[in-house]
């Protein structure tokens, strides 16, 4: 046996060289902090959550497409003794041309699903579970694609209950006028062996808009669009389901780094087996179980820069008829051989206070 992958190593190896390849690495540190005043409202508890991953990152690239990914993902939250509190591993196949994106493996979230909203995802998954661990393919990118992905969230055990999820999403611009959509389905199953405690619950979303925005060389953005958020929650042991319906809009306005993203939702309330199955079959934000909900973003880009960014967040969330609070601030630094970065054509004249 040890010789018949010493021998498959050799071939691969061999097969590899005959190409040429480029090397790549990346080292990368992320820090954040987001203090959630949330007493008043019913459905979220308040926290604050902080934590600094530092991402290592290898690979090795051949015929200009096709990468092989391989780093560690360490997370040290401030106030815990331990040295480490977290170990993620990054391990991904890519091939990339102008027009298609594939990955297999552990990715990154936030650079696969950069356009799902937090209706789908709240903060907290990309600050403690950053990766995916499944595939992605996408045809087109920025203004026009398509997209599906898988991300095993759950492998059956004695312990364990099975779960992932499978989503496509996309977007279509022509001028300022743009149609988009996001979905997915997620699927709680059981342990293995089965335990007779446990049944297999689903949610399904779906959002679609249609909507105008609009870039600006001076760094002006605006962004307008209205659609409808459907979506099938059920629950099969307990013979209950539920179909939420409801209206969305959206209004986001950056100038000179200083901007607001503005997210509405009216409708049915979601999240109907929240009180059973809580994070483990939802992962977005909590306050759609309310029949209503506005979240209101306020931020500003403190650094910018290709190497570094500096973000700091004030949100507001009107739920229940009340305001609740949030601060936000996202640190994020790396450096890397992958290539010359692009160069911002835009510099904000307000950040000549941090000289």
């Amino acid at each position: 046996m040890q010789r018949k992958i010493i021998y498959l190593l050799a071939v691969v190896s061999s097969v590899v060289s005959l190409h040429a390849q480029e090397y790549r690495w990346k080292v990368g540190v992320d820090y954040f902090f987001d203090n959630q005043e949330y007493e008043k409202s019913s459905f979220i508890d308040p926290q604050t959550m902080n934590g600094i991953w530092l991402n290592p990152l290898a690979g090795i690239s051949w015929d200009s497409t096709h990468t092989l990914y391989g780093g560690v993902n360490l997370l040290k939250i401030p106030g815990i003794k331990e040295a480490v509190n977290k170990v993620d591993v990054t391990l991904y196949y890519q091939y990339e041309t102008p027009r298609v994106l594939f990955r297999a493996g552990a990715f990154p979230r936030t650079e696969a699903l950069p356009n799902y909203s937090d209706f789908f995802f709240k903060d907290s998954v990309n600050h403690f579970m950053p990766l995916m661990q499944g595939i992605f393919w996408q045809i087109g990118k920025e203004r026009n694609f398509f997209n599906a992905w898988m991300d095993w969230t759950g492998y059956a055990t004695a312990v364990d209950r099975e779960s992932f999820y499978l989503g496509f999403s996309g977007k279509l611009s022509r001028g300022i006028f743009f149609g988009d959509f996001q979905s997915y389905l997620f699927h709680y199953a059981g342990t293995y062996p089965g335990n007779p405690a446990y049944g297999v619950s689903e949610q399904m979303q779906g959002m679609a808009s249609l909507g105008l925005e609009y870039h600006a060389r001076n760094s002006f953005r605006g962004l307008v669009s209205a659609g409808v958020f459907a979506g099938l929650e059920r629950d099969r042991k307990a013979g209950e389901s539920d179909k939420p319906v409801g209206f969305t809009a959206r209004v986001d306005l950056e100038y000179w780094g200083i901007g607001t993203r503005n997210t509405f939702y009216a409708g049915d309330a979601r999240m109907h087996f929240f009180h059973t199955y809580g994070g483990d079959l939802y992962w977005g934000t909590q306050f759609l179980q309310g029949r209503s909900y506005l979240q209101s973003k306020w931020y500003i880009r403190l650094l910018d820069s290709e190497r570094a960014s500096v973000r700091l967040n004030a949100n507001l969330h009107f739920s229940e008829g009340k305001m609740l609070f949030q601060q936000t601030l996202s640190v994020s630094a790396s450096i890397d051989n992958f290539g010359m970065p692009e160069k911002h054509s835009v510099r904000y004249p307000w950040k000549r206070i941090f000289r």
